[in-house]
């Protein structure tokens, strides 16, 4: 089977200016995020909701942590009806 291009013909152009580098030149560049002074353990379950603010940081610290990013008992639902139901049985014990 012949072919005819060269395999150099499908490097991608460096239009971002990465260089041989690749992403690696951007490293340092954000600030660290001290989740235990955010109140966060990676190891518990979070409430926060899919898509919240909260759940992306406790995300951030699963990965930073190293441990996985889901947690079995993490909050599912999209809706209030959820975190109603969780309150009317705290508030029933």
């Amino acid at each position: 089977m012949a072919r005819d291009f060269d395999l150099n013909d499908l490097e991608e152009e460096d239009t971002l200016g990465l260089g041989d580098e690749g992403g690696e030149g951007f490293e340092g560049e954000f600030d660290e995020i001290d989740f235990e002074s955010l109140g966060i353990d990676p190891a518990r379950p979070t409430t926060a909701k899919p898509g919240s603010e909260d759940k992306v940081l406790m995300l951030a610290a699963r990965y930073s942590a190293g441990v996985p990013l889901w947690n079995n008992e993490d909050c599912y639902d999209h809706g209030p009806a959820e975190m109603l139901a969780r309150l009317a049985r705290g508030a029933k014990a």
